[in-house]
């Protein structure tokens, strides 16, 4: 475990309300924590809905309640995706590496519960083009910090002329991001797009995924 996780992550100062009409019961306590990446001191609350079972992570470190829903896929399948819908710190706590930790977490936590749920993919709409990524206040990167960790799409058709000769033939995200020169291709030309993490051992975004804590350094 590295110096974040250990200053940052501790199941047991993590509290879990669930709500009276949670009937599921498949869940542990600590698996609500681990699943949903909560930082220490969080305070998780479960509940159904028609979104599926929905984890609202509330914590003073974030600007806004961090969200997750366990949702069942439509394919008539008894399977699951986990989908996320919004990790936004305070400012004073951004770039240290915690948000990253909460998604790798959360990855982890999905690919062990995998063989019991089971769950096949963490989803994400990843938001932001070069343009936001500059902003000097609130600068949107989702686009390509998701993109980093392994969470893989289509490259979206509008994208692909404006990449360089040699990248137009690519057809995936990941196809950009185990290269550097890749990955700036895409900090430069790519845009908002639905991206999916597949929990399969032989998926690309797990090539990716452990390239990106290899470089940043990231044990669990």
């Amino acid at each position: 475990m590295d110096k974040v996780y250990r200053e940052w992550f501790n199941a047991e100062t993590v509290t879990v309300h669930i709500a009276p009409e949670y009937q599921v019961g498949f869940l542990t306590r600590r698996e609500v924590v681990e699943l949903t990446g909560a930082p220490k001191n969080s305070t998780v609350f479960l509940s159904t809905g028609g979104r599926g079972i929905e984890f609202r992570v509330a914590n003073s470190i974030f600007a806004e309640d961090m969200f997750r829903y366990l949702v069942q896929n439509q394919s008539g399948e008894y399977e699951f995706y986990l989908l996320n819908a919004g990790l936004v710190l305070k400012s004073e706590f951004s770039q240290r590496g915690i948000g990253t930790r909460c998604v790798i977490k959360e990855i982890f936590a999905a690919k062990r519960l995998a063989s019991g749920l089971p769950i096949v993919s963490v989803e994400v709409s990843a938001v932001g083009n070069h343009a936001s990524a500059q902003l000097a206040d609130d600068p949107m990167r989702g686009y390509y910090v998701w993109a980093t960790m392994g969470f893989d799409g289509k490259i979206p058709e509008q994208v692909r002329p404006r990449l360089a000769e040699k990248f137009q033939g690519c057809v995936l995200v990941s196809d950009l991001m185990l290269s550097f020169e890749g990955r700036q291709e895409w900090f430069r030309c790519g845009e908002s797009v639905d991206l999916s993490f597949r929990l399969a051992d032989a998926s690309a975004s797990w090539r990716v995924l452990k390239q990106y804590m290899l470089a940043k350094e990231i044990e669990l």
